[in-house]
């Protein structure tokens, strides 16, 4: 008989509530998902406390250890994980364009320049959009025996692009500033895709585009804050994106 873990996780503010009713939600859905059901936590319970916070009871497996590599399991997990909410559509139909429309400032014209960018490079392409976790991070992620456990739903979210699980797990541990990092993971992020998602054209063009939707999203996601270490990096690179977009 295996051992069962139990987490509880308690909201202490509107932000925390939030992400904990998604999180609450997306277990919910991702149950019912049985290629899933061993890398996914289980949602037990959830209610308010004496003090009126919210909170959640999930599952979690003893014994398991962090790692920073991008592994085949991590890509295959993503792989499964994007078949679980998966839709074909062209860019300009998609959630993450419609999301970052309706995110962008006015008066921040590297912004809209850069989605302008993503704009053209896209134009005519249709490809998938995907269930995203939104944090996958090794710090959310855990080794469990030869597959992946991987924690913290609540900033999952549907009509993603498939490169962001990737680009973020592999750009968000370096906070990555210099092109040539961004470049490795650009290489990285168009193999898994071509693995994953062989129907679909994945020219240089593509991936570049795609990255920099990565990147406007962390950068909207974040709220422009230039004082967050990552917005900051990530503004750098859009600032050289010249250096390192597929033309």
């Amino acid at each position: 008989m295996s051992l069962e873990l139990r987490l509880v996780k308690t909201a202490r503010d509107a932000d925390a509530a939030r992400r904990l009713e998604r999180e609450a939600t997306w277990l919910r859905e991702l149950a019912e998902v049985r290629t899933l059901e061993p890398h996914v936590p289980r949602l037990l319970d959830r209610g308010t406390d004496s003090a009126g916070a919210p909170y959640i009871v999930i599952s979690i497996p003893p014994g398991t250890g962090e790692t920073r590599a991008f592994t085949n399991e991590h890509a295959r997990f993503l792989s499964t994980l994007g078949k679980a909410r998966f839709r074909a559509a062209e860019f300009e139909h998609s959630g993450k364009c419609q999301w970052i429309q309706r995110s962008l400032p006015p008066d921040a014209p590297l912004l809209q320049e850069a989605y302008y960018d993503c704009e053209k490079a896209l134009l005519y392409w249709t490809g998938p959009y995907v269930l995203s976790q939104g944090d996958f991070a090794p710090w959310n992620i855990r080794t469990c025996g030869s597959g992946l456990f991987v924690f913290d739903w609540g900033e999952a979210h549907a009509d993603a692009s498939p490169l962001d699980d990737v680009l973020h797990y592999l750009m968000i541990q370096r906070r990555m500033r210099t092109v040539p990092l961004l470049r490795r993971a650009m290489t990285r992020a168009q193999d898994f895709a071509l693995a994953a998602y062989p129907e679909w054209s994945w020219r240089p063009k593509v991936i570049g585009a795609l990255t920099l939707v990565y990147l406007l999203g962390v950068i909207l996601h974040r709220k422009l804050d230039r004082a967050d270490p990552v917005v900051g990096a990530y503004w750098k690179l859009l600032e050289k994106r010249s250096a390192w977009m597929p033309t």
